[in-house]
């Protein structure tokens, strides 16, 4: 039988525990709220792009919040009475 290849969602879901994916969640945040807008301010076709990625860092993170959420959802299933 094949081994069926291991995404990295399924990893973080199943694999490795939860606080992982929120580590992971804390620092795609700060990254895209106070590091990338300060990367290149001078680069004037990224200005714009820099400028958008404060705003939208919540958005990123909160996939890697709910995989957390499913992390601990699956491990509380999983336990035995």
């Amino acid at each position: 039988m094949a081994r069926r290849e291991e995404s990295i969602p399924y990893m973080l879901v199943y694999s490795i525990p939860w606080w992982v994916s929120v580590s992971l969640a804390g620092v795609v945040y700060a990254l895209m709220r106070w590091v990338a807008p300060d990367v290149r301010p001078d680069e004037p076709m990224l200005r714009d792009i820099l400028k958008a990625l404060p705003k939208a860092a919540g958005l990123a993170a909160m996939p890697l919040l709910s995989l957390a959420g499913l992390n601990l959802l699956v491990r509380f299933l999983k336990r035995k009475p």
